[in-house]
C-alpha cells in the first residue's frame, strides 16, 4: 500500500525545498533531480543510523504539494525526513551571530565535533554554519547533526559507503518535467 503524502511548504535552502507533513514531527526534503535526491538519502541514512543526521523514512520519490484549495502537484524527487530542531545563532557575542568553525562560541565547538565525526565516516563537509545543522533527541539527550547533506555540501567522499557521484549536478539538472507555474517556482527558491 502506498501512503499519498500532502506537504505545506515550509523552507528552501539554496539548493532543496522542505515541506512539512500534516503538523507531524517529520517533511519531505526535495531536490533539483532524482540522482540528487538519492545521494542525500545514502548520506542521511548511513549518518542517522550513527546519530549524526536525523532519521529517514521510506524511499526516495515525489510528494503532492497543494497549489490552491483544489488543485494539487508533484515536488521535485526527495524523500521523508525526521524534523530536527534548527540551531540556533550564537547569542554570546564571541562571533557577532557569525558562528564560523573558528568562532569561539558553542555553536563553533558542536559543528566542529560533528564535522569531525563526518570526516571519520568518509565525508568531507564544507558548509558548516547555524543554518545547515540542528539537535534531534536520542535517549533523552540531545545531540547536534547536520541536516544538509546535499551533494554540494561535500568537498569528497568514501564512494565505496555512498555510492558514485549523482548522475545530475545542480548544473546540468534537467527540469523539463518540473512545473514552471509562478507558485512552483516560488517554492523552489
Amino acid at each position: 500500500m502506498t501512503t499519498a503524502y500532502v506537504g505545506k511548504y515550509e523552507d528552501a535552502g539554496s539548493r532543496n525545498t522542505f515541506y512539512r507533513l500534516d503538523n507531524r514531527r517529520y517533511g519531505f526534503k526535495s531536490f533539483g533531480s532524482q540522482s540528487l535526491a538519492k545521494f542525500a538519502y545514502r548520506v542521511q541514512k548511513h549518518l542517522a543510523d550513527n546519530n549524526l543526521a536525523p532519521r529517514v523514512y521510506g524511499e526516495v520519490g515525489r510528494i503532492r504539494v497543494p497549489v490552491d484549495q483544489y488543485e494539487n502537484l508533484l515536488s521535485d524527487w526527495g524523500y521523508i525526513t525526521e524534523i530536527a530542531r534548527p540551531m540556533s545563532y550564537c547569542t554570546e557575542g564571541y562571533c557577532d551571530n557569525d558562528c564560523s568553525m573558528d568562532s569561539d562560541c558553542k555553536n563553533s565547538y558542536d559543528m566542529q565535533y560533528v564535522v569531525n565525526e563526518l570526516e571519520n565516516h568518509g565525508l568531507s563537509y564544507i558548509d558548516a554554519h547555524p543554518g545547515n545543522f540542528g539537535y534531534i533527541r536520542r535517549n533523552r539527550v540531545w545531540l547536534t547533526v547536520v541536516i544538509d547533506v546535499g551533494y554540494e555540501s561535500f568537498d569528497d567522499f568514501d564512494h565505496e559507503i555512498y555510492g558514485p557521484d549523482p548522475i545530475n549536478t545542480y548544473d546540468d539538472v534537467d527540469n523539463s518535467d518540473i512545473c514552471n507555474c509562478s507558485v512552483c517556482r516560488k517554492w523552489r527558491h
